[in-house]
């Protein structure tokens, strides 16, 4: 059981820090781990939102939390983020979705950190172009990024663009369903969520949008 809590957690992290961690700039899991904003909004989003969606003691997650995050901190490893960033789409849906259920059904609200990771994601895929060699990429910090979605949710997101209005964005992401395997608007409220927190990057900036986020996962739990 301690394999599987690990294998989770550190999954639903890291679908939560790819999208941030690309479009600030970030080159490693590690540097995402390392960076003061970026940490905390991480650490609201592990205890307040991961933690307590996992269907597990607070006293058996402990010790698997510190174990996954130093592992993540760890300068032994310096996991690239272009490697999480190849299948991340379809990442956060297997890693990030079902926590956001649950966390739905036990609060009857969305969780603000997880889903400003898929805000972020959005953010960083709309617009995101085929290469001269057929495949998919997006820029990140101004480098291209090699992307191994499927090829129908790439072409899909290749249609969007970063700054079409957020409530259109919001709309058109979550209900195409070459992205993901349902009509993601009928998760309660996540609709909403996502729209908002693209209006907050695209208006506020993200370091902004992620303080605001990890302040109402404060708020909320």
């Amino acid at each position: 059981m301690a394999n599987e809590d690990r294998a989770r957690m550190q999954g639903a992290l890291l679908s939560t820090l790819a999208g941030p961690g690309a479009l600030l700039g970030m080159k490693t899991v590690r540097a995402c781990m390392k960076d003061g904003e970026m940490r905390v909004f991480l650490g609201h989003a592990l205890l307040h939102e991961i933690m307590p969606s996992m269907g597990r003691s607070r006293e058996a997650l402990d010790p698997v939390a510190m174990a996954v995050c130093a592992e993540m901190e760890s300068p032994a490893v310096e996991q690239p983020l272009a490697l999480v960033l190849r299948s991340a789409v379809a990442g956060w849906e297997k890693q990030a979705l079902p926590l956001i259920r649950a966390y739905g059904e036990r609060e009857g609200k969305t969780p603000a950190c997880l889903c400003m990771g898929l805000s972020a994601l959005i953010m960083l895929y709309a617009g995101a172009r085929r290469t001269e060699d057929g495949r998919y990429a997006c820029l990140s910090d101004g480098e291209e990024v090699p992307l191994s979605d499927d090829g129908e949710a790439l072409y899909s997101f290749s249609r969007l663009s970063c700054d079409m209005p957020p409530e259109t964005l919001s709309y058109a992401v979550l209900s195409d369903r070459a992205i993901w395997e349902e009509d993601l608007r009928e998760v309660p409220g996540l609709e909403e969520r996502i729209g908002s927190q693209l209006q907050d990057i695209q208006l506020l900036g993200l370091r902004a949008a992620l303080e605001r986020a990890w302040q109402e996962s404060k708020r909320e739990s």
